[in-house]
């Protein structure tokens, strides 16, 4: 029996709560456990079963599908089950408590253990984190609150050697100089001017200088879009989706706190960590939304000169995921590919005073980068595409894929193995001058995406209107539900013209006159427009035969009002007793269907009583 009252070890409940956030792309491993350090202290614990799942993660996945654990016990959480499998089977060896999540994992362990040397090792589950031994330590000062010189005067006087760089464009000799510094020297880097290098492994997370927010512990690449946006002090700039924060608060150390930066977010539990952030930095200047950009424009953020777009993302190059293949998944890449896209056209089209636009994803895959910058290209006549290269001082090695022409040679990436950095990628927007064009603006694109948004439009304007008329005309004989079906307002008319006021109709007193058949006829409606949709027609059939049943139920002295041109809700009696019933017949599809009140009946009868 399980100890339902029992509660699982903080340990594992915080391990799995960081497992998930370093998978869904909040941060890498080593900055979500210090983060984490004051929920548990034990960091070196929760920092080896994180990174110990991450390392065997092809062999949970494969125990978990042949146990088929979680199929079984649908009630299980998937990451603290993978943290106590990774306790069970690499760490202790064992799972001290007795919470109903340790003992139901326990109970599968002779499972696993008879699976465990069935299942073949791949290239990720014995592999060390190799970047992880050679990508060095960058640190961004945060100039809001000090100078790099006094950053590094600083480290000088804890007893750090300053290496200096002597050719800033010999990008090669600056790797190998940042590959070879020893344990107790730091560099400069060539391209951000804030950025220090220090060796690998280098703990800062207790440093004086972290937890006051001096310095932010920030990974070159990531730093590389606002190095390019360039924004100068007293401008207007938005980062379209701010969280954590890391570039929100580059920005405001850029602009020197003067100006104005608007930093949305819309998940609400990323914008509050963004809010901490910017208030650890002591970026002043940052005004914190919680919105879904998309819906903004240049009415909520006047004035705004520099956009940064930094979309969410597969996360392919982020290399603190421990060295794991990120195996490309065609159908979430189409669906992030289409949020990025819309994204970017938003920063394009919505701020006229824009000027400069930088797109970057930590992204390897083509899908999330050149191939969203041709179609945005694609369909833009204000924005140019610049080189990227240009604001690193042309020291720069890696770039987009030739398969994309000019659009490839324009746009920067960050490899890790060659740039010692996280795989990033970053293509520069800036608007065109009077007489300049967009060489990549494709006019038969253009104007085939302008027609197909007009044709949205007018399929929104029409169904906004028909939801207000038949809202307008509520209790007049047909129901809501056709009109939730989406019909549009002409095939509803056309399949209701034998219901009271449901639709606008036209009728007309009809002459009486022999067919060729030589029979006379009487009243005749007029058709009203082409023949409906059928499940409409349908719809309105069952609701007649309904409607024609509860008459014959009633009183015979009941009567039935004819309301013309869908407005009339009734008639005055003695205007009844003065004019004849009709017989209203309509037809669709060849079906015609007659509807006579019982008040008609009881006159047709009085009639042959006078002939």
């Amino acid at each position: 029996m399980f100890k339902h009252s029992v509660k699982v070890p903080r340990l594992y409940k915080v391990a799995a709560k960081i497992a998930k956030e370093v998978e869904g792309g909040a941060g890498s491993i080593k900055q979500l456990v210090y983060e984490n350090q004051k929920k548990h202290p034990n960091i070196k614990a929760l920092y080896a079963l994180v990174a110990t799942l991450f390392q065997r993660s092809d062999v949970v996945e494969n125990l978990l599908k042949r146990s088929q654990l979680l199929v079984k016990e649908p009630r299980s959480d998937p990451w603290l089950t993978k943290i106590l499998i990774v306790e069970l089977l690499w760490g202790k060896k064992c799972l001290p408590g007795s919470s109903k999540p340790e003992q139901t994992v326990l109970a599968y362990e002779q499972i696993f253990k008879a699976h465990i040397s069935d299942i073949p090792i791949t290239s990720n589950d014995e592999r060390p984190d190799k970047q992880g031994d050679f990508k060095p330590r960058y640190v961004r000062v945060n100039t809001l609150y000090m100078t790099l010189n006094e950053a590094v005067d600083g480290f000088r006087d804890e007893g750090w050697t300053l290496n200096k760089v002597t050719d800033k464009k010999d990008y090669k000799g600056f790797l190998d100089g940042i590959t070879s510094l020893g344990d107790e020297e730091f560099s400069l880097d060539i391209h951000i001017p804030s950025l220090l290098i220090f060796p690998p492994k280098t703990q800062f997370y207790n440093h004086a200088a972290y937890k006051n927010g001096s310095i932010v512990l920030q990974d070159k690449a990531s730093c590389l879009p606002v190095h390019i946006l360039n924004p100068a002090p007293g401008s207007v700039v938005l980062d379209m989706c701010a969280a954590p924060g890391m570039k929100t608060t580059h920005v405001a150390a850029a602009i020197n706190n003067e100006g104005k930066v608007y930093a949305v977010e819309q998940d609400l539990k990323r914008f509050e960590t963004l809010k901490r952030i910017v208030e650890k930095s002591g970026a002043t200047c940052v005004t914190t939304i919680n919105k879904d950009v998309l819906t903004c424009s240049e009415q909520d953020f006047p004035g705004v000169q520099y956009i940064l777009v930094d979309p969410s993302c597969s996360g392919s190059g982020i290399t603190d995921r421990l060295g794991v293949e990120q195996s490309k998944d065609n159908q979430r890449l189409q669906k992030l590919a289409g949020f990025q896209i819309k994204i970017l056209r938003s920063a394009l089209t919505k701020y006229p005073d824009a000027k400069r636009v930088v797109y970057s994803t930590c992204s390897l895959f083509p899908e999330e980068n050149e191939d969203v910058v041709r179609q945005v290209l694609e369909t833009n006549s204000s924005f140019k595409l610049v080189p990227g290269a240009k604001f690193v001082n042309d020291a720069w090695k890696n770039f987009g894929s030739a398969e994309y022409g000019d659009i490839g040679k324009y746009c920067l990436y960050a490899k890790p193995d060659e740039d010692l950095t996280n795989g990033f990628f970053v293509a520069v927007f800036e608007r065109l001058e009077e007489g300049e064009e967009n060489p990549f603006f494709n006019t038969k694109i253009y104007n085939f995406k302008k027609h197909v948004q007009s044709q949205e439009h007018r399929k929104r304007k029409q169904q906004q209107q028909f939801e207000e008329d038949y809202k307008n005309l509520r209790g007049d004989g047909i129901d809501n539900d056709i009109a939730k079906k989406g019909e549009t307002r002409e095939n509803v008319g056309n399949n209701s013209c034998n219901e009271s006021g449901a639709g606008v109709r036209k009728k007309k007193r009809s002459k009486e006159k022999k067919d060729h058949s030589g029979k006379e006829g009487g009243s005749s409606c007029v058709e009203v427009g082409n023949t409906g949709n059928e499940s409409v027609k349908e719809e309105v059939a069952k609701k007649k035969k309904k409607q024609k049943r509860e008459l014959e139920d009633s009183s015979s002295e009941k009567k039935v009002d004819i309301i013309e041109e869908g407005t009339n809700l009734g008639r005055d009696p003695q205007d009844k007793k003065r004019k004849k019933k009709k017989t209203l017949h309509v037809e669709n599809h060849n079906e015609t269907t007659s509807c006579e009140t019982n008040a008609g009946i009881k006159n047709k009868k009085e009639k042959k009583k006078r002939d």
